[in-house]
């Protein structure tokens, strides 16, 4: 039991430090930008990307801040149908999140006895591509 633990805190420890890692990649991805530096933007959003794809999954608000980062940075860079790419990936993410957020409000609501304001959030959860209903995270 305890070298599981061990190992628990272990592998713990690690994801912390790629998610550091992650982050200061993407730090160095902004002042790039700030300073209009785009290649080198990219460069950075593209490594904080592939952690935070690695660590989270595809449809995780840091991967949608980061491909939205990378759609500014393509954007200023001339690079118009890379920008769509990464903004459309940002929309589809947080697209998700906003129908969770609508689902859990409703969830919360109906808990509260509140049933119009649950029927109006499950209904905005639907039309923002909720297609079952979920649990509050």
């Amino acid at each position: 039991e305890n070298y599981e633990n061990a190992l628990k805190h272990g592998l713990d420890d690690a994801k912390s430090t790629k998610i550091n890692v992650a982050n200061s990649y993407n730090n160095l991805g902004d002042s790039y930008y700030n300073n209009k530096q785009y290649n080198k933007s990219i460069e950075n959003h593209e490594k904080a990307l592939k952690i935070r794809l690695d660590i989270f999954g595809s449809n995780h608000s840091e991967v949608a801040l980061t491909c939205n980062s990378l759609g500014s940075s393509y954007y200023n860079n001339e690079q118009y149908d890379k920008a769509i790419e990464y903004y459309e990936k940002a929309l589809n993410i947080f697209h998700k999140e906003i129908a969770l957020l609508y689902n859990d409000l409703g969830n919360s609501y109906y808990k509260n006895y509140q049933w119009d304001n649950a029927i109006e959030h499950y209904e905005n959860a639907l039309k923002h591509g909720l297609n079952n209903s979920k649990s509050a995270r």
